[in-house]
């Protein structure tokens, strides 16, 4: 036979084997029950068995959404833009010690969607089944539902403008380091995040509002707030659409500087004069060793029980503040007046009238300088307070005569919110 005849009935018997199959296909179950009881493993299937297992990535961490309408899906210019706006009504507790606190903060979304809408500009569905921005709160503690929320169509320039109105009052967790406490500067960040990726979502930020009212906090000043733009890539998770494309966020930042005077007047100028009183023993006459020790002890006794009224007072952190340096700091220089006295006590025969009036001296000036720049160094952040707040005043000085004025309060940027935004960019 040729060697073209030979494969014309090699395959023909390959053809009739697989129709045998099927008719009457094999059960391997004992024979692989048999194997796996052997402790042998099909190494293919062992294999199989291992790139399922890598390949399996957890899901995304946002709720389910419909990928039949992404965002960007109406678009022929890349991801859908929404313009990001909001407004900050109330600051209503800040805990230092749990590191949480809760506003009371409204957010706004602005977007064009031509597909959403009527002829006569009015929205074809109810907002419940239309493409809204997924949002979520990334640092908040417990589940918050909105107390308010709409979603309607507005003129933007002439162009009609669904906007989406949500409010909230979460509890939000934030690291609120104290350790130069009383003069401490808090950042309050709000992290607002999507649920669509970069490139099927593009957040631009329009303007923030604060109420007048955190203008006159009574522990804070207000210093600055703002919004921020970043992205996040989470991965561990996998995306809806399995890509490694980002997630925007926007980040809310209220930055707080605290009000010493509070504790500057009830704590400081307390340890301050007992600091300076500790001065008299030095006017003693160096024979009168007990006079300088009632003098001494007197002082000591007085910033004990000082200092047990600050711990009630102060914030209870596992690390060491500003104003606890400068206590400890304070106790050492009356140490310091206590351990010359003794000294003399030890080595008054040794020495004589002259030489204990320069030890006297040489001690009273170390004090002096000791005292001069420790609270020199414990005083130097006031500065930046006082500048925030004449800052804060001139602020409040320039909105109240506005408000007299025009009868309204003005925003940080303009009060119209079309020119946030460019027409021609959407």
């Amino acid at each position: 036979p040729t060697a073209a005849s030979m494969e014309a009935t090699s395959q023909e018997l390959k053809l009739t084997e697989s129709k045998m199959a099927l008719i009457n296909p094999v059960d391997n179950s004992v024979e692989n029950a048999a194997a796996n009881a052997s402790g042998v493993v099909d190494e293919k299937e062992k294999k199989s068995k291992a790139d399922d297992t890598v390949f399996k990535r957890r899901p995304h961490i946002f709720p389910p959404v419909d990928l039949k309408r992404k965002p960007g899906y109406d678009s022929e210019n890349g991801p859908k833009v929404v313009m990001f706006s909001c407004m900050i009504n109330a600051l209503l507790d800040v805990c230092l010690i749990d590191e949480v606190f809760k506003l009371d903060v409204a957010i706004l979304m602005d977007w064009i969607d031509d597909g959403e809408l009527n002829e006569d500009f009015s929205l074809k569905r109810s907002t419940d089944d239309m493409w809204r921005p997924y949002l979520q709160l990334g640092n908040i503690v417990e589940k918050t539902e909105e107390i308010e929320k709409n979603t309607d169509v507005y003129s933007l320039r002439k162009r009609p403008v669904i906007c989406s109105y949500r409010r909230f009052i979460p509890v939000l967790e934030q690291t609120m380091p104290l350790k130069d406490f009383p003069f401490d500067v808090i950042m309050l960040d709000t992290i607002v995040q999507f649920g669509w990726t970069t490139k099927d979502l593009k957040i631009v930020l329009g303007e923030m509002e604060v109420d007048p009212r955190l203008w006159s906090l009574n522990e804070y000043v207000l210093a600055d707030f703002r919004m921020l733009q970043r992205t996040k890539l989470y991965q561990y998770y996998t995306c809806y659409d399995d890509c490694d494309d980002p997630y925007p966020e926007v980040v809310i930042r209220l930055t707080l500087v605290r009000n010493p005077w509070y504790y500057m007047w009830r704590l400081v100028m307390p340890q301050a004069i007992l600091s300076i009183m500790a001065l008299t023993s030095f006017l003693v006459e160096s024979d009168e060793i007990v006079d300088r020790f009632d003098i001494s002890g007197t002082i000591v006794l007085s910033e004990v029980a000082l200092y047990f009224i600050a711990v009630q007072m102060l914030p209870k952190v596992p690390y060491t503040m500003r104003i606890d340096i400068w206590f400890t700091w304070c106790f050492l220089l009356v140490f310091i007046t206590w351990a010359q006295s003794a000294i003399i006590f030890l080595a008054n025969d040794s020495l004589d009238e002259d030489q204990l009036k320069d030890f006297d001296l040489a001690t009273m000036i170390v004090y002096v300088i000791g005292l001069t720049v420790g609270t020199a160094w414990f005083l130097k952040p006031i500065i930046r307070f006082q500048w925030e707040y004449a800052s804060q005043q001139e602020i409040v000085a320039k909105t109240a005569s506005l408000k007299h004025k025009f009868g309204k309060m003005p925003r940080k940027s303009s009060p119209k919110r079309q020119t946030m935004m460019n027409s021609s960019e959407l």
